[in-house]
């Protein structure tokens, strides 16, 4: 079974399906809210702060939205924070 996103819509309709699984999950946003830079900044160090699948399955939703998003910007920039600062001390 090929479970590839090849289009937004797609994403949209995964997104739906899973409840809450979603990035808006993680700061308990509702579906109909709008992310904030201060949302995308709790999720970016939410997520570099998971282990295994569950992180990988987050840092692809995060990559999905790509670089010309201000939201994603946020989220990366967090997530890079964290986990490097994680790199440093173990």
């Amino acid at each position: 079974m090929n479970k590839a996103i090849t289009s937004f819509e797609r994403y949209s309709l995964l997104e739906k399906k899973s409840g809450k699984s979603g990035i808006k999950f993680l700061v308990g946003k509702k579906d109909d809210e709008e992310l904030t830079t201060n949302d995308a900044k709790r999720i970016g160090v939410k997520v570099a702060n998971m282990e295994g699948e569950e992180k990988k399955k987050y840092v692809g939703i995060i990559n999905f939205l790509g670089a010309s998003c201000n939201i994603y910007n946020e989220l990366w920039k967090n997530y890079k924070r964290v986990r490097d600062s994680k790199q440093k001390e173990e």
